[in-house]
């Protein structure tokens, strides 16, 4: 995949972010927080659905209210019952029952990959 670049407005004027190394953002009171895969962050002057926007085809996805998680980072699903995702760095993310299947598939078209079932 290509680099995509964004700039965004932060409280020192508009920084570059390589999108492809945000492991995921987190809605914030009243702007949004973006952690990268390093384990450094940002505070980002955008709200978490003008981050969704911006990052929509880019391998993303909007996991609950809070989250919008680089799906390049997942490293776990937990079984069908359960509705959390673990990302390589160990944070642990709930992902919203209505929503478990749009996320596999949309893994799916991320990786090519398809679930062996055993």
């Amino acid at each position: 995949m290509n680099t995509y670049v964004i700039y965004v407005p932060t409280e020192y004027g508009k920084i570059k972010i390589d999108c492809s190394k945000i492991m995921f953002i987190e809605r914030g009171e009243p702007f949004s927080k973006v952690y990268y895969e390093n384990e450094k962050n940002a505070e980002l002057f955008i709200t978490i659905n003008e981050a969704e926007l911006l990052l929509f085809d880019q391998g993303f996805f909007r996991c609950n209210d809070d989250h919008l998680v680089n799906l390049r980072f997942v490293q776990l699903l937990f079984p069908a019952n359960s509705s959390k995702i673990i990302l390589e760095s160990g944070k642990e993310i709930t992902v919203e029952l209505d929503k478990r299947n749009e996320m596999f598939n949309r893994l799916c078209e991320v990786f090519e990959f398809h679930e062996l079932v055993s």
